[in-house]
C-alpha cells in the first residue's frame, strides 16, 4: 500500500511474490 510518511533512513524493498527484486535506503523526501 502507498505510504505517506516516508522519512530519510527508511528502507525501500521491492518484492514479487517471494523474490526480492531490489532495495535502497531513502536519502530524502520531497
Amino acid at each position: 500500500q502507498p505510504q505517506r510518511a516516508v522519512t530519510p533512513g527508511q528502507a525501500l524493498v521491492l518484492y514479487e511474490d517471494r523474490y526480492c527484486l531490489g532495495g535502497a535506503t531513502i536519502d530524502r523526501s520531497r
